[in-house]
């Protein structure tokens, strides 16, 4: 049986969104999504020309999802005139069958082929369900995803046995396929998908039956973080077409797992190899440096992909705590992976205390001489996501996540809306004005997201009346509303001291959702100090935010630290404490 959401989207178009989300999405719009060259990516399925076993086939469809959430926030005119242009284009290049395959036919199912399908049905459902649901692209969507059905039927064998990390990427095209069954109705589609869930998505072992047991995210598949937990987000579709409570569960723990055991401090994900690309107990290995554990840290494609699989949870499940962690990895670790100018991003994201002599490194071209990588690819779909998220409805309202100024139309159900507006600097300030700009008649609930940093301690009014007994998770307000009725929130920008998970002896800071660093453009990095006392201080150009300490030392956001991403500009997520001071001879300490 279908489920519905508990959370919904806006529509496209009811939203403006700014601030210092908003306004990084807009330049990687203009300087990096505005300027793709589709042609370049959908050459390889025409020619069918992939024969080294790599996977150009990934980027016409990744680059695609991204753009149909940018444009989706922005409304691009240009971004919309090339999603249009490219889809056409793309759903030329299907054989007969209707695979839309970059591999030639001798070498399908090898190698990436599965992996670049899912990558062309993923790109060609979001452009159905969210830009527009054209019949012509639909039916080739279903053909394509038929024809890997038929050809996995006619190998006896599973989807996982095909492709690389153990059947994790080739699996996890699951949620595409229900997307597609969904657009089509095709009973075939919603069969193959329900295939793909009950193989368990790794020769491994059921991935899901390993989250129901507890198992660690390390210690599920082969630990690979990105596709193992796009594994996950497609039981999510499957919940939502079928109702089956299992696929919820599995993934609600798994997300907490991850959460637990996983996200760095910064919101970012993944270590253990030289790309920083596996689940590796990341909330204590993020501190460590040795060699096989922290060669590469916080791949952007993980965090990405974390954003998308939260936003879906959250969507199923209406649950506060995971805008929490969506809000930290999108302040921190997704704004912090895209170069101050929008038109490329960071694959690796220092996190531990190597980063007092690392910098920021643009990616480089993945497979030399193509111009692409996976994560500048995916890094724009993390980003577009945050207006996606900022305020949704629900069944009796609106919902407010995420504090960003911005002005949005919600609907209420039955033809009824009402307006909304967020005022105030929020990331810098902690002061925000939610007015109603109109409304309906009736009452309708009204929930602002009171987040787990700043709790109790958040001061509210409705119209200018203190609110009693606000508390972290939802803040309800249910009322007939009127045209200039304003809520006002003053969250807690006190800076919170992190002490390292391992019991080393270095911390990290938070002010209200900003992780804060040091940075060699303010003082030494990697430098000792005592977070005591002092206040925000206007920061030197290129940087978001900065607040200064009693004894001088200086911090500033870390989605700014090293961005100008040159060797001599370095940063310091984990601090060191100072050492302890000696014992006084002259005084000793008493038994």
């Amino acid at each position: 049986m279908k489920t519905q959401d508990i959370l919904r989207p806006l529509p496209a178009g009811a939203m403006k969104f700014g601030g210092f989300l908003g306004e990084k999405l807009e330049r990687c719009v203009k300087r990096r999504l505005e300027k793709i060259r589709w042609k370049h990516l959908t050459e390889p399925f025409f020619g069918r020309s992939e024969d080294d076993g790599r996977w150009r086939c990934e980027f016409w469809g990744k680059i695609a999802r991204s753009a149909v959430y940018a444009w989706r926030a922005t409304g691009s005119a240009a971004l919309r005139k090339a999603l249009d242009a490219t889809v056409r284009d793309i759903v030329r290049a299907a054989d007969e069958s209707g695979c839309i395959s970059s591999y030639p036919a001798a070498k399908q199912m090898q190698d990436w082929d599965v992996w670049g399908r899912k990558y062309v049905a993923v790109g060609l459902a979001d452009y159905c369900l969210e830009v527009r649901n054209d019949p012509t692209v639909v039916e080739a969507l279903r053909r394509h995803v038929l024809a890997l059905a038929a050809q996995v039927k006619a190998s006896g064998k599973t989807l996982a046995d095909f492709g690389w990390h153990e059947g994790l990427a080739a699996s996890s095209i699951l949620g595409a396929v229900v997307q597609t069954a969904r657009l089509s109705g095709d009973p075939d589609a919603l069969a193959f998908a329900k295939a793909i869930f009950a193989g368990g998505c790794s020769k491994r072992g059921n991935v899901y039956d390993a989250a129901l047991a507890g198992v660690p995210p390390r210690h599920i598949g082969n630990g690979k973080a990105y596709e193992l937990t796009a594994c996950f987000d497609g039981a999510l579709e499957l919940y939502r077409e079928t109702g089956e409570e299992r696929c919820l569960k599995a993934a609600r723990l798994y997300w907490k797992s991850v959460r637990d055991t996983e996200i760095f401090v910064s919101g970012m994900g993944g270590g253990r190899d030289d790309w920083g690309e596996y689940w590796c107990d990341g909330r204590y290995s993020q501190l460590r440096t040795d060699a096989w554990r922290n060669r590469g840290q916080g791949e952007t494609c993980v965090a990405a992909t974390w954003v998308k699989f939260s936003m879906q949870l959250l969507s199923v499940t209406g649950e506060p705590e995971i805008a929490d962690e969506l809000e930290r990895t999108l302040y921190n670790g997704i704004a912090g992976a895209m170069t101050p100018d929008g038109s490329w991003w960071a694959h690796l994201n220092p996190a531990g205390p190597l980063a007092g002599s690392a910098w920021r490194q643009r990616a480089f071209d993945q497979i030399p001489g193509y111009g692409e990588d996976c994560c500048v690819a995916q890094g724009p779909m993390g980003l577009a996501l945050a207006p996606y998220v900022a305020v949704m409805a629900h069944d009796a309202g609106a919902t407010v996540l995420l504090y960003e100024p911005n002005r949005c139309r919600i609907p209420l159900g039955g033809g009824a809306s009402c307006e909304l507006s967020i005022t105030g600097d929020y990331a810098r300030e902690g002061k925000v004005r939610v007015e109603v700009r109109s409304a309906p008649a009736g009452a309708f609930e009204l929930r602002l997201r009171i987040p787990a940093w700043s709790g109790a301690k958040t001061a509210a009014r409705l119209n200018g009346k203190p609110l009693k007994g606000v508390k972290a998770g939802y803040l309800r307000l249910s009322r007939v509303w009127s045209k200039g009725d304003r809520v006002e929130l003053a969250f807690d920008m006190g800076v919170r001291v992190i002490e390292a998970y391992d019991g080393s002896r270095r911390f990290a800071l938070q002010r209200g959702p900003l992780v804060l660093a040091q940075d060699s453009r303010l003082g030494p990095v990697d430098a000792p100090f005592r977070p005591v006392g002092g206040g925000p201080v206007k920061p030197p150009k290129g940087i978001f935010f900065a607040y200064r300490f009693d004894d001088g030392s200086t911090v500033c956001d870390f989605a700014s630290a090293g961005n100008r991403y040159e060797m001599r500009n370095r940063l310091c997520l984990w601090m060191p404490m100072p050492a302890p001071a000696a014992p006084n001879p002259e005084h000793p300490a008493t038994p």
